[in-house]
C-alpha cells in the first residue's frame, strides 16, 4: 500500500488506522513523505509517521524527492515487490474490508466475465467525507456510473473517469505505463488514466473494472489540490485539464499519432476557441471548428462527415444528451467510432 505524505499531520493518523485495520489481507504500508519542499506552515507529519513505524513493523517510512506527488509514488512504486499494490492519500478514509473486496475481484473477475481476459485493475466507487459539497457530489454520482472497462475508456477525455487511488492494480501494469509522474503541467490522475487507456487502445493489455461499492472516501478540504489548483491556477485549473487531454488526443489522433484523422471540432463560444486553438498547438488536423447549441440544426459539415471524427467539447451531461440525439436522428452513432466526447 503506498501512501504519499505531504501536511497531513492532522489526517495521518485515521489514514494510517484505516490502512493497518483491513481485514483478510496481507498489508505492508510504505508512506512516501515529501517534505522536501518549504511549508507555509511547519508540520510534524515526518516525524509523527517515524514515530509509528518504531512500533509497527508493517510500516515502512520512505524519503520523497520534493517533487510532487506523481514523484513521490513513483519513489514508492520502486519499493514495491508484491505482485499488487493499492493507493490511499494520506486524508483520505477507507472501510477495514477495501483491499480484501479489491483483491478478490482482481483475481476472480475479468474484463468480460471469463478468465481468459485477466484484469490489470480493479477500483471502486468512492464518495466525499469531511466538507461536502453539492458540485462534488454531482462529479462522483457521474463518475460512480462508470463501471465497465468501455465506459471508463470512453470518458477519459471529459473528466477524470474514476480516483485511481482507490485501485488495486497489478505491479507490472502500472510500471508499464511509466508509474505516476504527469508527463505535463496538469493532474496525475488525469495523466495516469490517459497513459492507461492510450497503452490500452494500442495493445488492449490493461483491462480495469469499477467495483459498484463505494469503498473509499474521499476528503473535501478547502487546501486540496482539485479546489487550490483550480482556484489560482495550478495544475488543476482548466487550462492545464484541457492541455492534458490535447496532448494525449494528439498522440493518438493527430498528425503525428498513432491513428491519424482529420476531426470536426463541435462546441461553443470560448470552449471552441480554446479547444481549436489547443488541438492545433499540438498537432491535431482540425478540418473546421463549428458552433452548436442545444436546439440548433446541426451543421451541414457534421451531417456530411465521411472520414472526419467529430470531437464534441461539452462539459454539461444535458447538452451532450441532446448532441447525441440529434446525432442519432441524422443517423450518426454517437459512439467512439464517429464521436469523441470531451471537456
Amino acid at each position: 500500500m503506498l501512501l504519499p505524505v505531504r501536511g497531513a499531520r492532522r489526517t495521518l493518523p485515521s489514514a494510517c488506522a484505516d490502512l493497518l485495520a483491513q481485514r483478510d489481507v496481507s498489508v505492508r504500508v510504505i508512506a512516501i513523505v515529501d517534505d522536501a519542499r518549504p511549508a507555509a506552515v511547519p508540520d510534524a507529519s515526518r516525524a509523527w509517521v517515524e514515530d509509528l513505524a518504531t512500533r509497527e513493523p508493517r510500516l515502512l517510512v520512505l524519503r520523497g524527492p520534493g517533487r510532487g506527488a506523481g514523484a513521490a509514488l513513483d519513489v514508492g512504486l520502486a519499493a514495491v515487490t508484491t505482485g499488487s499494490f493499492a493507493h490511499m492519500e494520506a486524508d483520505d478514509r477507507c472501510p477495514p474490508d477495501r483491499l480484501a473486496r479489491l483483491h478478490a475481484a482482481l483475481h476472480a473477475t475479468s474484463v468480460d466475465g471469463t478468465r481468459d481476459t485477466p484484469l490489470a485493475a480493479v477500483v471502486s466507487r468512492a464518495a466525499q467525507c469531511g466538507a461536502r459539497t453539492p458540485g462534488m457530489r454531482r462529479y462522483l454520482d457521474w463518475q460512480n456510473a462508470l463501471l465497465t472497462h468501455r465506459s471508463l475508456a470512453e470518458a477519459r477525455f471529459l473528466e477524470i473517469p474514476a480516483l485511481h487511488q482507490t485501485g488495486l492494480y497489478r505491479t507490472a501494469a502500472v510500471r508499464t505505463v511509466g508509474g505516476y509522474k504527469p508527463r505535463g503541467a496538469w493532474p496525475l490522475d488525469l495523466d495516469f488514466w490517459l497513459r492507461w487507456f492510450e497503452h490500452d487502445a494500442l495493445r488492449g493489455e490493461l483491462p480495469v473494472l469499477k467495483l459498484p461499492r463505494v469503498l473509499y472516501r474521499w476528503r473535501q478540504h478547502d487546501a486540496q489540490s482539485t479546489r487550490a489548483g483550480d482556484i489560482h491556477g495550478g495544475s488543476h485549473a482548466l487550462d492545464a485539464l484541457r492541455a492534458g487531454k490535447a496532448h494525449y488526443l494528439a498522440r493518438l489522433i493527430g498528425r503525428a499519432g498513432a491513428t491519424p484523422r482529420p476531426v470536426l471540432l463541435l462546441s461553443t463560444g470560448r470552449t471552441l476557441v480554446a479547444w481549436r486553438d489547443a488541438l492545433l498547438a499540438n498537432g491535431v488536423d482540425v478540418s473546421a471548428a463549428l458552433e452548436w447549441r442545444p436546439g440548433q440544426a446541426l451543421p451541414a459539415a457534421v451531417r456530411s462527415a465521411t472520414s472526419e471524427l467529430l470531437l464534441a467539447a461539452f462539459g454539461m451531461a444535458p447538452a451532450r444528451a441532446r448532441l447525441a440525439s440529434a446525432l442519432s436522428a441524422e443517423g450518426i452513432a454517437p459512439d467512439g467510432q464517429r464521436v469523441l466526447w470531451i471537456a
